[in-house]
């Protein structure tokens, strides 16, 4: 099997999130000297030498942690270094903004705690341990196609073969915590991956979620949930996902 090779790709902010953290003027706020690049969206252009080099294999049974340790910025170049397991994604001075692992297969995670729940009727102000609302999407072409351009995905294989971008199952991780919790600005600081099976469009997809801890990090609140994603009936992708649900201004 094919090693992953280091990969260079340009971040980008992805017009249409409704989280003002990846607007300038709010980001600066916070501290930040500008917009920040999504943690989903850099987690999905590091899939991309895992995903060249293992293919649709990999999409179906391997797994990815990220962590995102430092601020990236519209139009920052990064470099994606896989290495012995690890992987290390730095900006051209060297500064490591993003630190994690990846391999070809892992342990199959217990999924008998996650379930369908009606979405609540009104969004908490802040999240509590149990069970989240569910959410679903229809996976489509055209939005899959959108998506790669956004990002700048390289690779053919997902149009070639139908497959939905790892980071769209993300994305729809992202969907439970707001579609759930009543946010302003917030930061996804890490995701630990499992990947079940592939998803190929068209097909509606389906988040279930779990809240496992709520407490503090520095000056902000923090909430660490797990998810199930479904492809039709199908689980293709679990989650440990952690998010700065409350930013507190400097």
């Amino acid at each position: 099997m094919t090693a992953p090779e280091p990969h260079r790709f340009v971040a980008r902010v992805v017009e249409e999130s409704s989280n003002k953290i990846h607007e300038d003027d709010v980001a600066r706020q916070y501290g930040f000297s500008g917009a920040l690049v999504p943690g989903v969206e850099l987690f999905a252009r590091t899939t991309t030498p895992l995903v060249a080099a293992w293919g649709v294999e990999w999409l179906s049974r391997g797994r990815v942690d990220l962590r995102f340790r430092r601020p990236t910025y519209d139009g920052d170049e990064l470099l994606v270094e896989p290495a012995d397991g690890a992987l290390t994604v730095s900006a051209p001075s060297g500064e490591v903004r993003c630190v994690g692992s990846a391999g070809l297969s892992a342990d199959h995670p217990d999924l008998s705690g996650y379930g369908f729940v009606p979405p609540p009727a009104d969004l908490v102000a802040d999240p509590v341990v149990g069970p989240m609302g569910s959410v679903s999407e229809a996976g489509t072409a055209e939005r899959n196609d959108w998506y790669l351009a956004a990002i700048g995905e390289p690779l053919p294989l997902y149009r070639q073969e139908s497959v939905v971008h790892p980071g769209l199952l993300l994305r729809l991780v992202n969907e439970l915590l707001m579609r759930n919790v009543a946010l302003g600005p917030w930061i996804h600081t890490s995701s630990d991956c499992r990947f079940l099976g592939v998803a190929r469009l068209p097909v509606e997809l389906t988040a279930h979620g779990v809240v496992t801890g709520v407490g503090r990090r520095g000056r902000h609140d923090e909430v660490r949930y797990d998810a199930l994603v479904l492809a039709g009936d199908e689980p293709v992708l679990q989650v440990r996902h952690t998010a700065l649900y409350r930013l507190n201004a400097v």
